[in-house]
C-alpha cells in the first residue's frame, strides 16, 4: 500500500512539472514571453526583445484596450508612459461595435482583425512611430510572429 502511495505521489509531482505554464514576465524555454489574459480570453507571445515589457488595461463601454509597452531611450518620443514606447495595442470590440467600424461609422482601418469569439472581435494595432533605439530590433518578422501567435481561448 505504501509503495502504491509513493508511486502515485511521484507520478503526480513529475506530471505537474511537465505541464508548468511559463510566467508572463520570464522568458519561456522557447526564448519568448507568453502573455495570457484569461478574463479577456486570449493569449499572445512576444519576442525576447520585449524584455521588461509592461501592460496596461483600459476599459470603455464599446471596447477594452490592452496596451503593451517596452523600454526606450528615444527622448523625442512622446508617450503615455515616460521611458516606454507602445509597440502593440490589442483592442477587443463588442461584435456590434466592430460591425459599426466596418460600416464606416468609426475609423478603424489601423486595426488588424485577429478573430472573433463570444460577441467579441479581437484586433491588433502596432506602433505608428518606431523609436530610434528600436529601428534595428523591430522588423516585419517580429510583427508577423506576434500576429501568428495570437490565440483566442
Amino acid at each position: 500500500m505504501r509503495r502504491i502511495l509513493l508511486i502515485s505521489l511521484i507520478a503526480v509531482l513529475l506530471f505537474s512539472g511537465c505541464i508548468k505554464q511559463p510566467n508572463m514576465d520570464e522568458l519561456a524555454d522557447d526564448g519568448r514571453y507568453h502573455y495570457r489574459n484569461n478574463e479577456l480570453g486570449f493569449s499572445v507571445v512576444f519576442p525576447q526583445e520585449f524584455i521588461y515589457y509592461q501592460t496596461q488595461r483600459k476599459n470603455y463601454r464599446e471596447y477594452v484596450i490592452m496596451e503593451y509597452f517596452v523600454p526606450t531611450n528615444d527622448v523625442d518620443l512622446s508617450t503615455d508612459v515616460p521611458g516606454y514606447a507602445k509597440p502593440v495595442e490589442i483592442r477587443i470590440f463588442t461584435s456590434e461595435n466592430w460591425d459599426e467600424i466596418l460600416e464606416g461609422e468609426i475609423s478603424g482601418t489601423e486595426y488588424i482583425k485577429l478573430g472573433e469569439k463570444k460577441e467579441r472581435t479581437y484586433t491588433i494595432k502596432f506602433w505608428e512611430r518606431i523609436p530610434v533605439d528600436w529601428t534595428e530590433r523591430w522588423n516585419n518578422e517580429l510583427k508577423q510572429g506576434i500576429i501568428d501567435s495570437f490565440e483566442i481561448k
